[in-house]
Order: C-alpha cells, then structure tokens, then sequence
C-alpha cells in the first residue's frame, strides 16, 4: 500500500483541485499592569482547518507523524500542520474527526430528496397503477398548479414531494388527515413493487484542527491511512473506518462512506512558493513570540 511521502506535503482533491489548508490562529495582547510594572502575556487561538488554493504557502504544507502509542502499542499516524508548528507557539496541531450519531435537518432533507427521485423513477405502468391512492383533493391541486395539459407523471411528481414530506419531518409540508393516510399506502404500495424509502444516513462527520499530544474519545480520530488515492481512518476503535473517507463536499472536508465524489486525493512534496512572507510579519501575526511579536511588528 503506497504511504504518505516524507517530509512536508501537500494534500490536493483531484476532482477539485483544492487543497487541505491550515488558517492560523490569532494573538490576542492580555498584558497587564501591577504595582507600576507591565507583565506582557498574550493568548493564540487555535487553528482552523479549511479547503482553498494550492499557492505553495506553509498553510498547504502538512506532515505525517508516526509517534509510536505506547499504550495502545501502535502508531499514531497523524496528519500534522507545518505551519502551526513552525509560526506558532501552541504546539503541534494534526487534523482530527468527529463523528455525529444523530441525523440532522441536512441529513433528512437528503434522504426525503432521494426518497422523491426513488418515487420519480418508477415505470410508467406502475405509476398508473398506483395513481388510484392519491385523493381528489390532490389532483385537483395539481392541476391548478400544472394547468390541464400537465401529465401523469408530471402531476405525480408533486404527489412524490408530498410523500416524501411526510416520511421525513423536517422535509414538512402542510399535512391532513387523508392525505398522510393516502400517501401511507402509496408508500407500501410501491415498497412492495420494490420501491422502498432510504434510511436516513446519520453518523455526519466533520474534520478540525487539535494539538496532537491530546487523546482522542468516543466517535473522534486522528489516524489516517493513505492508498494511493484516497484517505481515511486508520482503525476503527473509535470511529468507523468506513465512514471516515476525506470528501471535498463543497468546499468543505468531510468523511463520508466511500464512492461519491470529491473523495481522490494527491499527495505531493511541497515546493514553497517563491515569494514568502516576511518573516517577522509572520511571527507578528501568529504569536511565535507571544506579546514580543508585537514589538517586532
């Protein structure tokens, strides 16, 4: 299996050409006078992890750590920030997932969606079939909205939204009686021609920024593996493996299962950008020296 390339890298998604960037945290100047005499202190926030520009910057350089666990005896294998490490005086800081077990309005908008298009592609024949169950309220709904040249399936289309409305909540449309009841058994007519409603995917992961001495608990990780194409999970103690898999989701890294889209990744050497940034601007801006940086500045 192809392993992570020494040295610093860089992480870009083949799909979309963005890269896995580190924003540094701010200095915030707490100093503070007593008895006459000023006492200089600051505090540097942490981290945040995002996708952007592959311009060569130290926020596109990463690192891989193999630090060896010694008590669950196995590496640690984290993604560690150049940056972070090299203009900032937090330590080190790698990437981390968190998993949530609990489905979102997100979640259910998307299995209500699928639920929809699972209704939309049924045949023809069966959709004719199954145009008994829908009240007459409905249809004559529809034919207000869709005027009287409007098809079967077209019509259908709208009895679909409704049904999926109801199967999930947050999907929710102004409901009666009758028609919860009728698109009740529209849905188990159409399970039973194979048709079924999708289960609704929870377990949403997001990605972030940590120190890499921290430990990591329930539904969190920081271990990854690399196959030559995409990254996930290195074990499954903490967080499913499967659900782990680095997806460019809008601009956004996530884990998801394997197979969608946004989820190939390159990793490459870092060849810095030519032009670099002044270095004592640098350490103004990130607090290497804490409140000294503001005397450089």
């Amino acid at each position: 299996m192809p392993t992570f390339p020494d040295g610093n890298f860089t992480i870009v998604n083949n799909e979309t050409g963005r890269c896995v960037r580190v924003r540094l945290g701010r200095t915030q100047d707490v100093s503070g006078w007593k008895a006459g005499t000023k006492y200089l202190q600051s505090i540097t926030g942490e981290p945040d992890l995002e996708l952007g520009e592959p311009d060569g910057s130290p926020a596109t350089a990463w690192w891989f750590s193999t630090i060896h666990d010694g008590v669950e005896r196995r590496p640690f294998n984290q993604i560690v920030s150049h940056a972070v490490g090299e203009y900032q005086n937090i330590g080190d800081y790698c990437v981390w997932l968190d998993i949530n077990w609990f489905p979102t309005a997100e979640d259910r908008n998307r299995a209500a969606d699928e639920f929809r298009r699972t209704l939309d592609d049924m045949p023809p024949d069966l959709k004719e079939k199954l145009a008994a169950l829908p009240p007459e309220a409905f249809w004559e709904e529809a034919q207000e909205q869709l005027g009287a040249d409007a098809c079967l399936s077209q019509k259908l289309e709208l009895w679909h939204v409704y049904c999926a409305s109801v199967t999930f909540p947050e999907h929710h449309v102004e409901e009666d009686h009758d028609g919860v009841e009728a698109a009740q058994s529209y849905m188990d007519a159409a399970a039973e021609a194979g048709f079924h409603r999708p289960e609704v995917e929870v377990g949403r992961t997001s990605t972030r920024m940590y120190g890499c001495g921290a430990r990591r608990e329930k539904d969190s990780t920081y271990r990854w593996a690399y196959d030559g194409t995409h990254i996930y999970g290195a074990d499954s103690k903490t967080v499913p493996a499967e659900r782990t898999y680095w997806t460019d989701e809008g601009g956004s890294l996530v884990g998801r299962s394997k197979g969608g889209p946004g989820q190939t990744w390159t990793l490459a050497t870092w060849k810095p950008s030519q032009t670099q940034p002044d270095p004592v601007k640098a350490v103004a801006l990130t607090g290497l020296f804490g409140p000294i940086a503001g005397l450089l500045g």
